[in-house]
């Protein structure tokens, strides 16, 4: 989750307070001419007291505070973009890279469409929708993860191994203390097909969540060009929005402990999947925020 802006330094660094600054600093310059420093105290007096009520004002305003969020969401939207892009491209996913453009250049349209003042559609409901193309980003790199982690992990060697330790468990002079450490190996493994069956159900609603996301936002795009004056736009973008939510259920699957590694001791199992983790985290963090 995005740290809370500063409201205040928002104000002190917009555009507008150092355009009134640099006007007062000209008004006291020219102050200065005919009346000299008590011209250029006075202009500064009146510009020091009217940006402390400014500062003590403005900063509260619902509005002003709605216009810093939105930025700061903008600007993490944006980071979060080139970070999945270049993710994507170290995945070679072409597939995905070409998708998510074709959904971009939906977006930019129904930016212009809002341009319109007869349209239902606000500027608001299409930032949603580009917030929805930056998820399917993310859940394309959640969804390579999966295949990564299904390609490494073969449910043929965990039955084997299962079968290994049962087999020695069956020989009643093994010591205590190795018929403990095989027990909590087999759990170990048992607990690998478990959480490999539920990420296999988990993966094929993802993939088909990826599957409807273009169509839905197809739907959408083909509503505002076709019936520009519809009253059904915010139906059609909420169902939109509420196919991404599968992402919460990929991202609890990752958030719980790390399965047990098959080809390398754990602590470096759980060290690759790091970044898998955080990619599904994250989109759950932004679909949280959205329902």
């Amino acid at each position: 989750m995005n740290p809370k802006p500063s409201y205040l330094g928002a104000f002190l660094k917009h555009p507008n307070n150092r355009v009134a600054l640099l006007a007062c600093g000209v008004a006291a310059i020219f102050a200065s001419i005919p009346f000299g420093w008590t011209g250029l105290a006075l202009v500064g007096v009146v510009a020091l007291g009217s940006e402390v009520l400014a500062a003590l004002a403005i900063p509260g305003l619902p509005s002003f505070r709605a216009s810093v969020d939105r930025a700061q969401h903008q600007q993490a939207r944006a980071q979060r973009r080139i970070q999945l892009l270049a993710e994507l491209s170290n995945y070679g996913d072409t597939s995905a890279m070409a998708t998510y453009q074709h959904m971009y250049g939906r977006v930019q349209a129904l930016y212009q469409a809002v341009g319109d003042s007869r349209t239902t559609l606000t500027r608001q409901d299409v930032e949603k929708l580009e917030d929805l193309t930056v998820d399917y980003l993310g859940l394309c790199a959640v969804n390579l993860s999966l295949r990564q982690r299904k390609d490494h992990a073969s449910e043929d060697v965990v039955v084997k191994r299962i079968a290994s330790i049962q087999a020695q468990l069956q020989n009643p002079a093994l010591p205590e203390d190795e018929v403990r450490q095989l027990r909590s190996a087999l759990a170990e493994y048992t607990e690998v097909m478990n959480r490999s069956r539920r990420l296999a159900v988990r993966r094929s609603a993802l993939e088909a969540t990826l599957i409807s996301m273009p169509d839905k936002m197809e739907e959408v795009y083909q509503l505002v060009i076709t019936s520009p004056y519809s009253t059904d736009m915010g139906g059609k973008l909420e169902e939109s929005l509420s196919r991404l939510r599968i992402a919460e259920e990929v991202a609890a699957e990752f958030g719980t402990s790390e399965p047990f590694a098959l080809d390398t001791p754990q602590m470096a199992g759980a060290a690759s999947a790091a970044p898998a983790n955080m990619a599904a985290q994250q989109a759950a963090r932004t679909l949280k925020a959205k329902a």
